[in-house]
């Protein structure tokens, strides 16, 4: 019996002592996982002008990590992110900008020390070679939506050297041929005392049933041909700028038919003939928008013929650059093909557009700047399109995307125009610049 308890003395304390190491060992394991490395071998895998790509080596038993980051002119860093790979992507960044960041990893356990403190510095903005001057045409359009709008004809007056020809906005052409709008009489009298040559516009309101019904008709195209020789006569314009819109595929030979019989009744009186034309990479005849515009045709009736090369994106439709660099390109390259590069003035956007849910709003380029600084937006550099953009939430909690063009985008065109020795530009619209984007246009002119 004393022998049975001795065994079982023994027994007892063999198992005291294996429960007593395996709580040991569990005890070490779970110290293991409360300890994790700082994060090592921090990098910036790609840096532009509004990005800057982070990336780091894993860490034993870390679940995931902590970024955060300050500027230079902000020392406190503040969390970017938390994120379950080895890399974090820092966007909508200032150009030309010192950026500081640091790792931490983390488990359910504990948190890491702080990795090694970095910086990285995002890319400068383009560095823009100014257009040669080569003494290019630059025609503006000058609107006069209301008696007393000035806006237009203050901006004539304070560019008067960069501008060569404008195109009064004036006349809206109805099915049967007959004009009416208010007559710029300012703006006519200041421009021609300027050695401004003076078109007026001719425009149906991109409406494709008046177009149709005016284009149609013999009678009435010879109606809206004898008053533009009226109005020409009444108010001394130098010529008529064909401004038609919206015509229906369908009307494309009249279109043609329309602008040849202009052409041959204003140029042997010494008129100039002009048109706008809906941009296009390719020639289509079916095409809803630009159909109606045989290039290769209406050049043989036009002494300059504008390309609107903006509106890209436009409201009601995808949100986007209003003319991106590639797009402008690729509509330069086809029109060469098919229209004399002389006479050829390449449309230049001065404006841009606020998307969002509660629909889409214009902005002059000093208004897009204005939002941004309202809203403490960042300013980002696209380098794809070549054109400025931003993001912001208004007071209503409303998400706005803009896209708009400056003195920065507006130079890629007007070297454009220079390297496929296009006759020059034509700015929508007057007014709507502000001084810089006006100082790059002087800069090919003069």
């Amino acid at each position: 019996m004393k022998c049975l308890k001795r065994y079982f003395a023994v027994f007892l304390a063999f198992v005291m002592f294996v429960t007593c190491f395996v709580g040991v060992t569990e005890a070490g394991k779970g110290t293991t996982k409360n300890i994790l490395t700082a994060p090592t071998n921090l990098i910036a895998g790609s840096i532009t002008k509004d990005e800057i790509d982070l990336q780091w080596d894993s860490v034993v038993n870390a679940t995931g990590y902590r970024v955060y980051g300050a500027t230079s002119s902000d020392i406190s860093y503040k969390l970017l992110g938390t994120v379950y790979a080895m890399n974090y992507n820092h966007t909508n960044l200032q150009s030309s900008t010192v950026y500081s960041y640091y790792i931490v990893a983390f488990n359910k356990f504990t948190v890491s020390s702080e990795s090694v403190h970095v910086n990285f510095t995002t890319e400068a903005l383009p560095v823009i070679t100014p257009p040669v001057s080569t003494e290019k045409v630059v025609l503006g359009y000058a609107t006069y939506y209301y008696s007393g709008d000035k806006s237009s004809y203050n901006s004539m007056v304070a560019n008067k050297d960069a501008i060569d020809e404008i195109v009064t906005h004036t006349y809206t052409v109805d099915g049967s041929g007959n004009l009416t709008g208010i007559i710029p009489l300012e703006q006519i009298q200041y421009a021609k005392s300027n050695n401004i040559k003076v078109q007026a516009s001719i425009s149906n309101q991109f409406s494709g049933l008046v177009a149709k019904q005016l284009l149609e008709s013999a009678t009435n195209r010879a109606t809206l041909i004898n008053n533009i020789l009226v109005e020409i006569g009444k108010y001394g314009y130098a010529g008529v700028n064909v401004d038609i819109e919206g015509v229906y595929a369908i009307n494309r030979e009249h279109m043609t038919t329309f602008m040849k019989e202009l052409y041959e009744t204003l140029n042997p009186k010494g008129y100039l003939v002009t048109i706008a034309v809906p941009a296009k990479t390719y020639d289509s005849t079916t095409d809803g928008w630009n159909g109606a515009f045989d290039y290769k045709s209406l050049n043989m009736y036009a002494d300059q013929i504008v390309i609107m090369t903006y509106d890209e994106h436009y409201p009601g439709g995808t949100l986007g650059a209003i003319a991106s660099y590639g797009w402008v390109k690729r509509v330069v390259e086809y029109a060469v093909t098919v229209i004399p590069k002389e006479k050829i003035l390449l449309g230049v956007a001065a404006y841009g557009y606020d998307w969002s849910s509660s629909g889409t709003k214009s902005y002059s380029v000093s208004k897009a700047y204005e939002i941004a600084t309202t809203y403490g937006a960042t300013i980002i550099w696209d380098s794809v399109s070549q054109t400025p953009h931003y993001t912001y939430i208004d007071t209503l909690g409303v998400s706005h995307e803009v896209w708009f063009e400056n003195s920065y985008s507006i130079p890629f065109k007007l070297n454009m125009v220079n390297d496929y020795g296009l006759l020059g530009v034509a700015i929508w619209r007057l007014g709507l610049e502000d001084a810089a984007y006006m100082s790059k246009i002087s800069s090919m002119s003069n």
